[in-house]
């Protein structure tokens, strides 16, 4: 029998890198049966709209549901003589890594993201809390106000480091745009935890719209992390011919001309091979 095939929807631009590292792999497992969605749902005991939740960049799946899921689709592609496209440890620590809440304006799908808000004390033996205590903090309000104060503003051109009409990568990317996951993958480099800045780089490669990945480049580059940039745009020479071509093309838009030419040779290369 032919291996079904799926069409899924694209992740929002909030989803953080290591949630969507997580929820790609978790497309992967799932193509691994040709059952429909709410079968296996109803082996995991999940609502078929929660699978879809978790397989769309929503709330992250508990442990023990990711577990259960795994088993049952192992078994599936053993009966089938199908590969599992990842280790259960792996997915696990993928899970673990999209739960990290990186600073205050970083969001996370899962409940675990609230967990650290304490609850209210009792107000006798025996006797429930009032209900407006359990009442959500208004955190739209507190994201916007740790993000302004989060991200240095300082001027694109402190970063070029010849006259403007000289140089060939003039970043033309706001400071606005500036990341969070930037300076995660900066410390994960220092810190010598490769496995978890590959991670990061692959994901931004392959599942960032064209103008993101040349926003992502060009934070690397004001960073000072050359190495990781020119990683990114080997990765996103892999994708298909119209992604690449419209990743150059948002490179060479914002004069990110040696970017552009090193994505291309790089597919030129991967074309070849």
């Amino acid at each position: 029998m032919p291996k079904r095939t799926h069409k899924w929807k694209r992740l929002p631009s909030s989803v953080s890198l290591a949630h969507r590292a997580f929820v790609l792999k978790l497309r992967e497992l799932r193509e691994v049966s040709d059952r429909t969605q709410a079968q296996i749902s109803q082996d995991v005991y999940l609502a078929p709209t929660s699978l879809s939740n978790h397989l769309n960049g929503g709330r992250i799946p508990e442990a023990e549901h990711v577990e259960k899921l795994y088993k049952i689709l192992s078994d599936e592609a053993a009966a089938t003589s199908r590969a599992m496209p990842c280790s259960l440890s792996l997915l696990l620590e993928l899970r673990a890594k999209a739960l990290v809440k990186h600073c205050g304006c970083c969001s996370v799908g899962s409940p675990g993201a609230t967990a650290a808000t304490p609850d209210a004390q009792p107000t006798a033996a025996g006797s429930p809390a009032p209900k407006h205590v359990r009442r959500r903090p208004r955190r739209p309000r507190v994201r916007l106000s740790a993000r302004h104060r989060g991200i240095p503003r300082t001027p694109a051109e402190a970063q070029v480091p010849v006259p403007l009409r000289e140089g060939d990568r003039h970043l033309t990317t706001p400071a606005d745009t500036a990341w969070p996951e930037i300076r995660t993958l900066a410390e994960s480099l220092s810190a010598g935890r490769s496995r978890d800045a590959d991670i990061m780089m692959w994901s931004a490669a392959t599942t960032l719209s064209a103008r993101d990945v040349q926003i992502f480049v060009a934070q690397c580059r004001a960073a000072g992390l050359g190495k990781a940039a020119d990683q990114v745009i080997t990765n996103a020479a892999r994708r298909d011919a119209q992604a690449v071509l419209n990743i150059a093309t948002a490179l060479h838009t914002s004069e990110q001309y040696a970017d552009a030419g090193l994505l291309l040779t790089a597919a030129a290369q991967e074309e070849q091979t």
